[in-house]
């Protein structure tokens, strides 16, 4: 399948060309307040919002790769990864993408065991909008397991702190977080 790549518009076998991969995606890892990040949410913004659209799966692949993909690669403790509220919509899940992206001997994905019970959408919300719509995460796994919460993007951290709160009441200690970006 042939594509234009959606950041510089050359013809291309993949919806970002390896020199955009090279250029743009060039992770930086940064671990602030228990939470692993590799982009900016500023610089892949524009790549975020694909989540949208039906070939954005393939999109956060390519993310993935560039960044989840290599820290996984270099991490040798067991634990499970929780992809956070992963309910397929647009024929799939972006942070199920994630997970699996992050799968090794030692890493497993949970995948379908962290719900929202609300459908609210934070995007572009205000934090006081965030704060009246919580998720109101349903929690379906086994107890007394470590784990790493997955979630595409953070900003306020209030979808993670919710998430190890409930995870918390069922004796699943998180490790830590990983997003792909950081707002």
């Amino acid at each position: 399948m042939i594509f234009k790549c959606v950041l510089c518009g050359i013809f291309s076998f993949s919806p970002v060309c390896e020199k955009c991969q090279r250029d743009f995606l060039k992770p930086s890892i940064e671990y602030k307040d228990e939470i692993v990040s590799f982009y900016r949410f500023d610089d892949i913004k524009e790549l975020l919002h694909y989540k949208y659209e039906k070939f954005g799966s393939r999109i956060f692949w390519i993310m993935a790769k560039n960044s989840l993909k290599i820290f996984a690669r270099n991490y040798f403790e067991k634990a499970f990864l929780i992809p956070v509220d992963d309910n397929p919509e647009k024929g799939y899940s972006h942070t199920a993408i994630l997970a699996k992206s992050m799968q090794t001997k030692y890493l497993k994905p949970l995948f379908s065991s962290l719900r929202a019970s609300n459908s609210f959408k934070y995007a572009s919300k205000s934090l006081k909008e965030r704060l009246s719509n919580p998720r109101n995460f349903v929690y379906k796994g086994a107890g007394d397991i470590d784990v790493i919460l997955i979630d595409d993007v953070t900003t306020t951290s209030l979808t993670l702190k919710e998430a190890k709160q409930t995870l918390k009441k069922h004796n699943v200690n998180v490790l830590f977080s990983v997003v792909l970006a950081r707002g």
